[in-house]
């Protein structure tokens, strides 16, 4: 791999979804950043920037419907850069259509694709024009349940710190059933079969987070046997994730609520996947709902 080529971020995906979030995320890490760039221009640009010997930590554009038929080619051109040297990531930001609605009510606004068509046509307009982009992606982040901090915090910690190794990360989620499993999830464990700490008087109004009901659920065999079979199963996929060049593996651990099993066995989990240098994110999704 040619070291001076600085790394390329294509950010795509619904509109609505948290794309400028996510570009806001590469201008703190010092990236040179774009908003709605036509796929042709991207080869323009990259050659501008080596000609100019411009030394860049990486360059994130947005390329997504907006281009309008410009966007047509987006598929040539990404297979063309794919078959060059140059380190290429392609982030797929989506969301659940009811979630998009709700967003452009809220704001006021329409899609792209939704001037004459209305809102829920468009989205579906706009997915069918994404796909072939989206089966492209090494990256996938689905933000119907993620605030923009906690997406924010999602690609700085892959980002970080910028080598292929460095940059893959696991995120454990913890969450509730009740409000249903997390979109993005690369694997889904249940833990109701672990005795509820919501039973036990003084421990319903504490988290997995606070020591009893840490200790309350990992006394219990049926944790301990889930979690390192977990485990088992993690330490057999990590290796092999970044040679398909997919850099966050995402494992939602459930529970009734969220707030009690499976904070404790992510927290636990957490722990005990740190060797290897291996970089671990937690989010608890639920913890805080009532």
């Amino acid at each position: 791999m040619d070291e001076a080529k600085a790394r390329l971020v294509i950010v795509t995906g619904m509109s609505g979804a948290g794309k400028s979030t996510a570009l806001r995320c590469f201008e703190d890490l010092g990236y040179f950043c774009l908003d709605n760039i036509p796929p042709r221009l991207i080869e323009m640009l990259l050659l501008l920037s080596e000609q100019a010997q411009a030394g860049l930590q990486g360059i994130a554009i947005v390329c997504d419907v907006r281009s309008g038929t410009m966007f047509d080619d987006v598929s040539e051109v990404v297979e063309k850069l794919s078959a060059d040297d140059r380190p290429l990531d392609i982030i797929y930001i989506d969301c659940d259509d009811d979630v998009l609605v709700n967003r452009f009510k809220e704001a006021r606004r329409v899609p792209p694709l939704g001037a004459e068509s209305g809102i829920e046509k468009a989205i579906a307009m706009e997915r069918q024009k994404l796909d072939a982009l989206k089966q492209l992606a090494t990256v996938t982040i689905d933000t119907s349940s993620l605030s923009p901090s906690q997406l924010r915090n999602r690609v700085l910690a892959m980002y970080s710190e910028d080598s292929e190794g460095k940059r893959f990360i696991v995120t454990l989620i913890s969450f509730g059933f009740k409000y249903g499993v997390p979109p993005d999830a690369d694997f889904v464990f249940d833990t109701r079969i672990i005795p509820n700490p919501f039973y036990v008087a003084g421990l319903r109004n504490l988290t997995g987070n606070d020591k009893p009901v840490f200790e309350y659920v990992m006394q219990h065999d049926q944790a301990v046997q889930l979690a390192g079979q977990i485990k088992e199963m993690m330490e057999h996929v990590i290796p092999r994730y970044p040679d398909v060049h997919k850099y966050n593996l995402v494992v939602a651990i459930g529970c009734t609520g969220g707030k009690h099993r499976s904070v404790s066995i992510v927290n636990h989990l957490a722990e005990n996947l740190k060797g290897d240098g291996r970089r671990i994110s937690i989010q608890h999704r639920d913890m805080e709902k009532l």
